[in-house]
């Protein structure tokens, strides 16, 4: 693991500051640069998937920890700063790439460089942060039913409305994607980190979070898609009433069905998106799509 001075000298001999676009915060802190690898439990044997490796600190950790590490950068200069450093490890692949392709996929390079199973373990850019765990879950889902990669479980740190997010199950935190990981699997706040923690020092603190994949309460879930279809179309209208989402224009589920569903579940028509339970959603998600079907 590297100190805050190597980090800087590492970046200066390449030219390089910090992209404040890119999310590109630092962890500076050993002991809780630590903490986030302990928070995996890894065994030794696990294909682990790291996305937005920097300088290589924490990648150099998990080489030790893991079987194999499939490391994503998208930046060229970070990319081959771990490339200088660590080419002689053989148990590392490095792609230099968008760990996402588009807004809902992970990139199918990443995850034909993983094989069937794998665990997360990063210091996640903020910026993709939502939308890579989220993925990361719904393949998992996929993969009881096709060929797909199943994350066992994922311990990373994301800025603290983040993880107040992924960990929330109601209330103004709560969302789609608090909505999908309970569903899915069990999440929790390891601990918080201060912003101090991190070079160049963010605005707010952070946080470890673990998510850990449980296949027996995913395949609960009929369909991920009728999931989707039911969480855009109420947080998108998260201020109205459940019962009347279904009116918005090209609302996907027909407005008698969708009715009739919420009563069989027993849903509260006057609720709001924000005081349905995952379990509530899974169950209305589940009972729509043998309605649609």
């Amino acid at each position: 693991m590297q100190t805050h001075r190597e980090i800087r000298q590492l970046l200066s001999a390449a030219g390089h500051r910090p992209n404040r676009r890119l999310g590109q915060c630092f962890m500076t802190d050993l002991n809780l640069l630590q903490a986030v690898v302990e928070a995996a439990e890894l065994t030794g044997e696990e294909t682990v998937l790291e996305v937005g490796p920097g300088t290589g600190s924490l990648t150099e950790e998990l080489l030790d920890r893991a079987g194999r590490v499939v490391s994503v950068e998208c930046d060229p200069v970070l990319a081959g700063i771990v490339k200088d450093r660590l080419a002689g490890r053989e148990n590392l692949t490095l792609l230099q790439r968008d760990a996402l392709a588009g807004k809902h996929a992970i990139a199918p390079e990443a995850l034909a460089a993983l094989g069937e199973r794998a665990v997360l373990v990063s210091n996640l850019p903020y910026a993709i942060a939502t939308p890579l765990v989220t993925e990361a879950m719904i393949e998992s889902w996929r993969s009881l039913q096709d060929p797909a990669v199943r994350f066992d479980r994922m311990a990373f740190t994301v800025q603290k409305e983040v993880a107040d997010r992924f960990a929330a199950t109601s209330g103004s935190d709560y969302g789609p994607a608090s909505v999908v990981l309970h569903i899915l699997g069990a999440v929790r706040i390891v601990r918080s980190l201060p912003s101090s923690a991190f070079w160049p020092r963010p605005k707010i603190d952070s946080g470890i979070v673990r998510v850990d994949f449980q296949p027996q309460r995913a395949a609960d879930l009929a369909s991920i898609d009728t999931l989707q279809a039911l969480l855009h179309l109420a947080f998108t209208q998260r201020r109205k009433h459940i019962a009347t989402v279904v009116k918005a224009r090209n609302a996907p589920f027909e407005p008698t069905r969708f009715a009739a569903a919420l009563q069989a579940v027993g849903i509260d028509e006057s609720a709001r998106a924000e005081a349905v339970s995952p379990e509530e959603f899974r169950e209305l998600a589940n009972r729509l799509d043998r309605t649609n079907g």
